[in-house]
C-alpha cells in the first residue's frame, strides 16, 4: 500500500524539516520504509558537482531507503529566495508533472 505524508508551513525555519525527520524517524522504529521528499529547494551549495540543499540531505540521510540526491530533490536552486524567483532567475519551469511523477516513483 502506497501512503505520503505532506508537511507544509508558511515560512522559512517554522519546522518543516524537523517535523519531517521526526516522522520519518517515528515510522522507521516501527519498521516502516521510509523515504524523504523535498520537490524544490532554494537555497543551496555547490558539492560534488551538483547543487544540494542542507534540508534534502537531511531527509536523503534520514530515510530507510538509498536514494540519489536528484531523487529527493529534482528543483534546487542556489540562492535562499523564494523557489519561483529562483526558478525564473534561472529560466527553469518547476513542473508539477515531474515532482508528481517523482513522487509516484517514491511511493
Amino acid at each position: 500500500m502506497r501512503r505520503s505524508l505532506f508537511v507544509t508551513g508558511t515560512d522559512t525555519d517554522c519546522g518543516k524539516t524537523y517535523v519531517s525527520l521526526a516522522l520519518i524517524e517515528a515510522l522507521r522504529t516501527r519498521g516502516f520504509r521510509v523515504a524523504g521528499f523535498k520537490p524544490v529547494a532554494a537555497g543551496a551549495v555547490l558539492r560534488d558537482g551538483e547543487l544540494q540543499n542542507d534540508d534534502a540531505l537531511a531527509l536523503c540521510r534520514a530515510g530507510s531507503v538509498a536514494l540519489t540526491y536528484p531523487e529527493v530533490n529534482p528543483f534546487c536552486f542556489p540562492r535562499p529566495v523564494s523557489p519561483h524567483i529562483e526558478a525564473a532567475a534561472h529560466r527553469t519551469r518547476i513542473s508539477r508533472h515531474v515532482v508528481a511523477e517523482r513522487l509516484e516513483r517514491l511511493e
